[in-house]
């Protein structure tokens, strides 16, 4: 077997690696420029250390590298090897922490790259208050609205294509997102949509209620399950008014229905959990699950499906992002682009069950899996993007004096 020699300086993507290239066996030699000495060499070259001599002294001993090298590229039995040894590390911040733990000790296997998990989020305004501290994170989950608002006080770094080639793998419309786009580049990686949907127990309900108005229904009080958060109970209202969910202008008539609709309500909840249960447990028969914890509860047997009622519902994407204040950016984006291999992106659908935008995920996954993924034909998802303040603000102080009526 021909071997052939580089010498490396400064390349951070092939230190320390050793690999087969048509055939050949490929050492990449991971070295320091010394002081007013350009070191680097081009294939071919000739060595005179001695610790290269060593190397390649006999072709014996290539081949019996090759040939050990080969099985443990194919993970054959027998031998195991890590080429990624001491790679770095990433402080990282996350929602999903299940599917993140999970996959954790797979990146870092692959990569070398060390994980520190600084901690998990369950709201965007956790992650903001970190970056404002000016805390060093290398890679987070944001939703579309907070990564823009984000980009505006530039608190996000562009994603590099060239480190995240991955970004293939998602659909078309993604792959390129006008929304978290500013000056040709683009600040985020979308990963899953989250569809704030309206959730029903199946055996209340034989076929899937057309709209939202069913949680207005009298016959349904006390069984009813809301989410907690402005955008959900202020969007989903305008939207069955007819109001534009993002910018509405129907102030009067949205508290008005608010107010009419909260002696039928259960609970309204905060926690993902909570409201899982609250509909697992049949404590709910209607009213608002996202669909991703929907789904997570049928997997488990609990007699409750999900749809998107004709009026739409509120959707928020969720996207891998690089803060500014990264002290290890290529080794974020190197997380990323991990985080999009198909069949990692299909972990996360077959784990925490969020709809993943990784087209390349879906092949090869179970077909009654995917059925669980279908939205009703023509669904209206409005996708929540960033709103004027004075429009959220607005939002706060209504959904607020509802609650304390």
């Amino acid at each position: 077997m021909p071997v052939m020699v580089y010498d490396v300086c400064n390349v951070t993507t092939l230190r320390n690696s050793v690999s087969q290239i048509n055939g050949d066996l490929v050492i990449y030699l991971s070295v320091y420029e010394k002081e007013g000495t350009n070191m680097t060499s081009a294939p071919g070259t000739t060595f005179s250390r001695r610790s290269l001599i060593a190397a390649t002294a006999t072709a014996t001993a290539a081949t019996a590298m090759g040939t050990a090298l080969a099985n443990a590229s194919t993970r054959k039995p027998g031998f195991s090897i890590n080429l990624n040894q001491d790679q770095g590390e990433i402080n990282i911040v996350n929602f999903y922490q299940p599917f993140i733990a999970e996959v954790i000790p797979l990146f870092t296997e692959e990569t070398g790259i060390k994980v520190n998990q600084l901690g998990t989020t369950s709201s965007n305004d956790q992650w903001w208050a970190r970056l404002a501290a000016g805390e060093e994170i290398d890679f987070l989950i944001a939703t579309l609205d907070w990564l823009q608002r984000g980009m505006s006080a530039d608190m996000f770094l562009p994603i590099d294509r060239e480190l995240v080639p991955n970004t293939d793998n998602l659909y078309a419309d993604f792959q390129e997102l006008e929304a978290i786009t500013k000056d040709g580049k683009q600040y985020g990686s979308p990963s899953f949509r989250v569809y704030y949907a309206l959730c029903y127990n199946t055996n209340e309900f034989s076929e899937a209620p057309t709209s939202w108005n069913v949680t207005w229904d009298e016959k349904y009080k006390g069984k009813i399950a809301l989410h907690d958060n402005t955008i959900a109970r202020i969007g989903t209202t305008a939207l069955l008014l007819g109001d534009d969910p993002l910018n509405p202008t129907k102030w009067d008539e949205i508290t008005e229905k608010l107010l009419e609709q909260k002696p039928l309500v259960l609970k309204y909840w905060v926690d993902y959990q909570n409201g899982m249960e609250l509909f697992a447990n049949e404590e709910a028969v209607v009213g608002q699950l996202t669909a991703g914890r929907t789904r997570m509860a049928m997997a488990e047997g609990a007699p409750i499906n999900w749809t998107v009622p004709e009026e739409g519902c509120m959707t928020f994407l969720d996207n891998y992002a690089v803060p500014a204040t990264a002290k290890n950016p290529e080794g974020g984006m190197a997380f990323i682009n991990f985080l999009q291999k198909p069949e990692i992106a299909a972990m996360e659908m077959e784990m925490m069950h969020y709809d993943s935008v990784n087209e390349a995920a879906r092949e090869g996954m179970d077909a009654e899996l995917l059925k669980t993924f279908e939205l009703p034909e023509g669904a209206n998802l409005v996708l929540t993007t960033d709103m004027d303040p004075a429009v959220r603000s607005k939002m706060d102080e209504v959904w607020t004096e509802v609650k304390l009526m």
